[in-house]
C-alpha cells in the first residue's frame, strides 16, 4: 500500500485534531482491510462520552468516502437494538482493520451481529410460522439478509456493498463470518438457536415465543422505523454537504447484485434438505425429483371439488407411485371458515393458510420425532402454498367404519383411543379429530394425517369429543356401542376419565350434535357416560 494503515490513522486523528486519550478506537471499513488501497473505504473513530455521530470528507483522505466520529455510548446503543437505525453499526458488516482498539470493536462486532441474526431470526419466523423450526440456515443468510436491507435503504454505503461483496466475495466472507459464528454460539448456548452441523434452526421454544408475542404488522413497523432512524442518523444529525457529494456518484443510484439469502437457508424433508428457494409445482416436483416426464404424471383431485388436495400418480421401477399433495387456501377454503363459525367459542380454527401449512409442518416432524406414523414430507412449496408428501397407502378409519366386522371395530377402537390418548399425554390435541384423521395402513400400523388444525393448546375433549360423534355419523347402529366403548376403553387405558367426561360437555354437543341427526344429543351423551362407566 501507498500509504499504512497506521499513517492513515494518523492522518485522521491529525484532521479531526481529537486527542489519543480520547480516542477509544479507530477502524478503516472496505476492501482496504483486504489489501486494496484504490478500493472505496470509510473511517470510523469511537470517541469518550456520548457524542452524537459526525459525518465528513477529508480531503487528506482521497479514497475513503467518509470519516465518521461517534462517542463510544452512542456506539453501543446502535450495535445493541440500533438505536441509530444501524448507520454506524453496520460498518461492522464489512470487512474491517482496527489500528487503536481492538476489544471495544470485536465485542462490538459480535453484539452487533447477535441484533442482526435475532432481526433476521424474528421475520422468518414471523415468514414460515412453527415451520421455522426446521429450517437449516447458514450464516451467510444474516450478512446477505441485512446487507440487501441496508443497501436499499442507504444509497451511499452502497459502494462498500459493491466493492466487498460483489467484487471481491470470498475474501469478504473470511473475515466477517466468524463474527456471526460467535454470535450464533452465544445464541445456542442461550437456547435460541439450536446447532445442526454447519447450520442453526431457531428452537422451537424461540419459535413459540416469538409467534406469542410478534405479528406481520410489527414486523413491518419494526423495518420502518430502522430505516427512519437510518436516515436520521445519516442526514439530518450530521453535516449533509459530505453526503451531497456521494449522491453525485451514479454507482450508488444502482443496486448492487449481492446472492440471493434464501440460497443459504434450506429445510428438512424425507428426500434430504431443499434450498429454501427452490419451490415447484405438481408437476415439475415430480419430473425434477423422479426424472417423470410430464406427460407421464397423472393428478387427481383426493375427494370432493371443494378439497385443495391431490393425488399424483406416476410410474417409478415398475409399479405406480403415488404422492399426495395439499395446497392450502384462505377464506376460500369454505371448509375452514364453515367450521370456525359454526364452532365459535368452543373450538378455535386456524384459518389462514400460512398458519395452517405452518402447523402441518411442525407437527409432521413432531409426531415422527416423537414415534408416532404418520406421512413424511417430501417438498414444500412455501409460496404456492403446497406441502408434498409421502401416500399412505391404506383404508382411512371413516371407510373402515362401514364394511369392518365386530372384532376389527373393537381392535381398532382401542387402538385409536390409546393412540390418542399417547398424543395427548405429548400435550398435542389434533384439532381435527374425525376418522378420516386416521388411516389404517396395509402393515397394520396406524398413521395420523391432516394435522393442520394440530396445537399445544389442552383442548383434548374436543378432540375426544369429536371423534366419538364423527365415529357414530358412520357406525352401523348395531355396532356404536362397540366401537365407542373400545375407544373410551383405549383411551382411558391411557389417559384420564376425566377427558372422557369433559367431551360430553354440553358445550361441545351444541356443536357437534348435527353430526348424529336424528338422534336426541342428551340421549348420546347419557350413552357415552354409561359406556365410561363399564
Amino acid at each position: 500500500m501507498g500509504e499504512s494503515f497506521s499513517d492513515i490513522a494518523e492522518l485522521v486523528l491529525s484532521c479531526l485534531r481529537a486527542g489519543s486519550t480520547s480516542v477509544k478506537s479507530i477502524s478503516l471499513h472496505g476492501a482496504i482491510a483486504l489489501g486494496y488501497e484504490n478500493e472505496p473505504y470509510y473511517v470510523l473513530v469511537v470517541l469518550e462520552g456520548d457524542s452524537p455521530p459526525r459525518f465528513q470528507r477529508l480531503k487528506e483522505c482521497i479514497q475513503a468516502d467518509l470519516v465518521v466520529t461517534i462517542g463510544e455510548e452512542n456506539f453501543k446503543g446502535d450495535c445493541v437494538d440500533e438505536g441509530l437505525g444501524g448507520a454506524i453499526a453496520s460498518l461492522l458488516l464489512f470487512p474491517y482493520k482496527t489500528m487503536l482498539g481492538d476489544q471495544v470493536l470485536d465485542a462490538a462486532e459480535v453484539e452487533y451481529k447477535r441484533h442482526v441474526v435475532l432481526e433476521s431470526l424474528q421475520n422468518l419466523i414471523l415468514d414460515y410460522k412453527l415451520a421455522s423450526s426446521h429450517l437449516l440456515i447458514k450464516a451467510e443468510y444474516f450478512l446477505f439478509d441485512k446487507l440487501r436491507k441496508i443497501s436499499a435503504i442507504h444509497l451511499p454505503v452502497r459502494r462498500l456493498v459493491k466493492s466487498c461483496f460483489h467484487d471481491h466475495l470470498s475474501e469478504s466472507l473470511r473475515l466477517v463470518l466468524p463474527g456471526y459464528e460467535h454470535a450464533l454460539d452465544d445464541l445456542v448456548s442461550q437456547g435460541i438457536l439450536v446447532r445442526r452441523g454447519e447450520r442453526y434452526s431457531p428452537s422451537e421454544e424461540y419459535v413459540f415465543s416469538t409467534l406469542s408475542k410478534s405479528s406481520a404488522f410489527l414486523k413491518l413497523s419494526r423495518e420502518l422505523e430502522h430505516s427512519f432512524k437510518l436516515y436520521l442518523s445519516a442526514s439530518l444529525s450530521s453535516p449533509i454537504e459530505p453526503l451531497k457529494e456521494l449522491a453525485l456518484d451514479p454507482m450508488i443510484l444502482r443496486p448492487v447484485k449481492l446472492p440471493e439469502p434464501s440460497r443459504y437457508v434450506e429445510r428438512e424433508t424425507a428426500l434430504g434438505p431443499q434450498p429454501l428457494n427452490v419451490e415447484l409445482g405438481l408437476r415439475d416436483f415430480v419430473e425434477t425429483f423422479y426424472g417423470v416426464k410430464p406427460e407421464r404424471i397423472r393428478i387427481r383431485r383426493a375427494a370432493s371439488a371443494l378439497n385443495s388436495a391431490y393425488i399424483i400418480e406416476f410410474p417409478m421401477d415398475g409399479s405406480r407411485m403415488r404422492i399426495f399433495a395439499k395446497k392450502y387456501l384462505n377464506w376460500t377454503d369454505f371448509k375452514w371458515v364453515a367450521a370456525w363459525l359454526w364452532a365459535v367459542g368452543v373450538k378455535n380454527f386456524s384459518l389462514l393458510a400460512s398458519i395452517r401449512m405452518g402447523n402441518e409442518i411442525y407437527f409432521v416432524n413432531k409426531l415422527m420425532e416423537l414415534g408416532f406414523n404418520t406421512a413424511e414430507i417430501l417438498h414444500v412449496n412455501w409460496s404456492g402454498r403446497i406441502l408434498f408428501q409421502r401416500f399412505v397407502e391404506g383404508l382411512d378409519l371413516a371407510r373402515a367404519l362401514r364394511s369392518s366386522p365386530d372384532e376389527v371395530l373393537v381392535t381398532h377402537g382401542r387402538e385409536i383411543g390409546m393412540l390418542l390418548a399417547r398424543l395427548h399425554e405429548n400435550g398435542i390435541c389434533l384439532g381435527d379429530c374425525n376418522p378420516s384423521s386416521f388411516i389404517l395402513a396395509a402393515d397394520d400400523r396406524i398413521y395420523i394425517v391432516d394435522l393442520e388444525q394440530c396445537s399445544y393448546d389442552d383442548s383434548y375433549a374436543w378432540d375426544l369429543a369429536e371423534l366419538l360423534y364423527y365415529s357414530a355419523r358412520y357406525l352401523k347402529p348395531e355396532q356404536e356401542d362397540i366401537f365407542l366403548s373400545s375407544i373410551i376403553r383405549g383411551y382411558t387405558e391411557v389417559g384420564d376419565i376425566k377427558v372422557v367426561e369433559e367431551a360430553m360437555d354440553p358445550k361441545y354437543a351444541r356443536v357437534l350434535a348435527p353430526l348424529i341427526l336424528p338422534r336426541n344429543p342428551s340421549e348420546f351423551r347419557e350413552k357415552i357416560m354409561q359406556l365410561a362407566r363399564r
